[in-house]
């Protein structure tokens, strides 16, 4: 398999239901959709150069949406983002699981954390971009 397939089927595994809310791919967001949600935006994998077994370095990033009628602050995605980095990149060091597609995860940490906000007609937008990289190779 693929290995961003691998991660894509991985995340969505690992996160829906466990946060609470829905998790969508990059532009496969329903019309109607109730805020809060997740997007996985990206995946970036690319080959490390290795003279032992093939392994990849993967960017994976996460957009946390919230909206709200009033301006009520960054709170939930935060809280949203916690919940997240408890599963992905938890103090226990537990790897997310691509065993069953053939992958393993030797590492796994945050890159970027990044808060954005807008304002719509009807809403103010809290959003959190999440950047995790992780170390994989062949199971």
């Amino acid at each position: 398999m693929d290995l961003s397939l691998a991660l894509k089927i991985a995340y969505f595994q690992a996160l829906s239901p466990e946060i609470g809310i829905s998790v969508y791919d990059a532009f496969a967001i329903p019309e109607n959709v109730k805020y809060p949600y997740v997007i996985i935006s990206s995946i970036d994998v690319s080959e490390d150069l290795n003279s032992g077994c093939k392994s990849w370095r993967a960017d994976v990033t996460l957009d946390i949406v919230t909206g709200f009628n009033s301006p009520t602050g960054m709170n939930r995605a935060w809280e949203i983002a916690g919940l997240i980095e408890d599963i992905i990149n938890p103090d226990s060091r537990a790897n997310l699981d691509l065993e069953s597609n053939g992958y393993q995860v030797g590492q796994t940490r945050l890159t970027s954390s990044i808060p954005n906000q807008l304002r719509t007609d009807n809403y103010w937008i809290y959003r959190n971009i999440r950047s995790y990289n992780h170390i994989i190779w062949n199971k």
